[in-house]
């Protein structure tokens, strides 16, 4: 399964992110989940990304369930800037 790190560390970024995602125009099944995997939340839900946000510790990584590997074109806005922070998209 592919993921992508992203960080969303304000209310106002998770509302752009979750209404972007919205209105994307997929049907792709999205989800964001903590590093290990063990917690995940539907990254369309804007109380999921809000609990997601809080409790993930800045270790959240999208995946798309009906598409391995197919991520939005807009995913860039929300990915970390350092190369150490995981700007890149890893299986």
């Amino acid at each position: 399964m592919t993921r992508t790190k992203i960080r969303l560390e304000t209310n106002k970024e998770v509302t752009a992110f979750v209404s972007k995602l919205n209105t994307d125009g997929s049907i792709d099944r999205y989800i964001v989940e903590d590093e290990d995997g063990r917690h995940r939340v539907n990254a369309r839900s804007y109380l999921g990304m809000l609990y997601a946000s809080a409790e993930f510790a800045g270790n959240m990584f999208l995946v798309n369930e009906t598409e391995d590997g197919k991520f939005p074109a807009f995913i860039y806005d929300f990915m970390p800037l350092s190369e150490n922070d995981g700007n890149y998209i890893h299986n």
